[in-house]
């Protein structure tokens, strides 16, 4: 069995079901036997975390997720702990099922009692967390509601089996849930603990598949985890003899009044760092003065014609198009003039506030929301958006084309057919100019000759690792800026 090693495959909760059916219908294993195994890794994974711990308190609910509780209990007891059990929502209304009723009854026949859960205080070394699996939905009943927040007030460290009850398993969307210290799920990865907020509860993730050999059973994944060291090795290294003409010239096109200027700045500069050859820089004239102040490898040009953009992107090899553009009539025109070009581009920011207002479809570019843009751009709320971001992401790129790139903690990238998730979050990023940052960055790698989707995956992916550098000093503080360094290094593995 391997614990811990997360897979790169992200499974949908339908389709973890499949793969529960698989290992059960063709193989000798038994439906029990499943839940046996998922109890021992339990056990393996509260054993390694806290081997210190003596007794463990367990919340059970009425499903298999409950089964495999009772499990633990039982090995636990047998390995020496004070164990406790608590049922929550086990009713005669709603039939167990075999498994659970076997993991009851094997409970049971060690002499040991079930508690029914009337909010009492949950004071062992370790609660564990088995009352609703992947097919729990919110909002939860009255009853999960008081059990989940029994365990979030005990102040005591928290397993979660399987999945942190009340966290959406395809979603990652929660109203109320259980605040695992970690989480030791099974059989396949359920794309709801790497999405949306699920950061805030999943504590620290274990995989164990149980013996199930997911390979054969021909079920295809809905998405897949970034993996940097992949992505990394497919740029190319540059040839001896390259010069600033070989690696592409990334126009950036925004600062459409005084003040803005600075989100040019770092997108321009992140294209740089990315390894772009050239980088022209468009903003309105008054914005030009502060640009000017900016990296001296900046060609910047303050524009009054939108026409004169028009010649300056013939030049160019890719479009950023957002940062900084604003709302005014000088961003509307020069919207409208990137547009007409036939390179690809990057749309972020005001970039994006402007397509929502003008609508159109292309494939080549790669848009880079945040959830308001999204909810924007496909004319819904934040919380459409936030409560379901795989459907989103999907939403969007099926209505503009190209690629979509739904920022946020989990990271999505969609080209249509295929689904990314860039796993966790950093707290480090929430701060002016980050996006800018990835907007230039994914620019910078595309200009240089990569497929846009190998772009888009592979700068959120050194920009979040960036990211994670830089938050080793902190979540607060960090500069926009600060992660420049830090994408030189990963573009350049070998070299570092």
């Amino acid at each position: 069995m391997k614990v811990n090693e997360l897979p790169l495959a992200l499974y949908l909760s339908a389709k973890v079901r499949e793969l529960d059916r698989f290992a059960i219908e063709t193989t000798p294993i038994t439906g029990y036997a499943l839940m046996n195994r998922a109890g021992q890794a339990a056990l393996n994974t509260l054993q390694t975390n806290w081997p210190d711990a003596t007794s463990i308190d367990i919340c059970c609910g009425p499903g298999n997720n409950g089964g495999d509780g009772f499990v633990l209990a039982r090995l636990a007891k047998q390995k020496g702990l004070a164990v406790r059990v608590f049922c929550v929502g086990q009713t005669t209304e709603k039939p167990f099922t075999e498994e659970m009723k076997q993991a009851r009854a094997d409970w049971l026949a060690l002499g040991e009692e079930i508690i029914s859960f009337q909010g009492q205080a949950l004071l062992a070394d370790v609660i564990i967390d088995a009352l609703l699996g992947i097919g729990a939905r919110a909002p939860l009943s009255t009853e999960f509601q008081q059990a989940v927040q029994a365990i979030n007030q005990s102040q005591r460290p928290v397993l979660a089996i399987d999945i942190p009850s009340g966290l959406n398993a395809d979603t990652g969307y929660f109203d109320q849930a259980v605040k695992a210290t970690a989480t030791i799920t099974f059989i396949g990865m359920k794309l709801g603990l790497v999405s949306a907020n699920a950061i805030d509860v999943v504590g620290e993730l274990f995989f164990d598949d149980l013996g199930v050999e997911t390979a054969k059973a021909n079920i295809q994944p809905d998405a897949f985890r970034l993996d940097y060291n992949a992505l990394i090795s497919q740029v190319p290294k540059r040839r001896l003899s390259s010069y600033k003409g070989d690696n592409g010239h990334v126009c950036v096109v925004g600062g459409g009044q005084s003040g803005y200027s600075g989100a040019v700045c770092l997108a321009g500069e992140a294209a740089l760092r990315a390894g772009a050859g050239l980088v022209s820089a468009v903003v309105a004239p008054e914005s030009l003065p502060l640009l000017a102040r900016g990296p001296s490898e900046l060609m910047c040009y303050g524009l009054e014609d939108s026409a004169s953009l028009t010649t300056l992107l013939e030049r160019a090899t890719f479009v950023v198009l957002g940062p900084g553009l604003s709302q005014t009539t000088w961003a509307e025109q020069f919207f409208a003039a990137a547009l007409k070009t036939t390179k690809p581009l990057v749309v972020d920011a005001d970039g994006l506030n402007w397509l929502a207002k003008n609508p159109v479809k292309r494939e080549q570019w790669v848009l880079t929301p945040h959830p308001g843009e999204a909810a924007r751009l496909l004319a819904c709320s934040t919380y459409d958006i936030q409560s379901n971001r795989v459907e989103a992401a999907k939403a969007i790129q099926k209505k503009y084309g190209g690629i979509t790139v739904l920022k946020g903690a989990g990271t999505i990238i969609c080209d249509g057919n295929h689904l990314f998730v860039n796993a966790g979050g950093f707290p480090a990023l929430g701060t002016g100019g980050t996006g800018d940052v990835l907007a230039g960055l994914i620019g910078g790698l595309a200009a240089q000759g990569l497929s846009l989707f190998l772009s888009a995956k592979l700068g959120v992916s050194v920009h979040s690792l960036a990211a994670e550098f830089e938050q080793s000093l902190g979540a607060r503080g960090m500069l926009a800026s600060d992660l420049f360094l830090h994408i030189r290094s990963l573009l350049n593995p070998s070299e570092g």
